[in-house]
């Protein structure tokens, strides 16, 4: 149940971030969604494996 939680806050976290390289023009609109998304997908394997491995 804290795992949504926490995913959530992270791509609200990576969203800020995104806005922010793009408003200083190092990074253009269409570049951010898709490596938000690659970054989401990795994190949710890693802690899925890193969890298993815990128990």
């Amino acid at each position: 149940m804290l795992k949504p939680a926490i995913l959530a806050l992270i791509r609200q976290v990576l969203t800020v971030a995104g806005t922010a390289l793009v408003a200083r023009g190092l990074v253009q609109a269409t570049d951010v969604e898709p490596v938000i998304g690659a970054l989401l997908t990795i994190g949710s394997v890693v802690w899925s494996v890193a969890d298993k491995r815990g128990r």
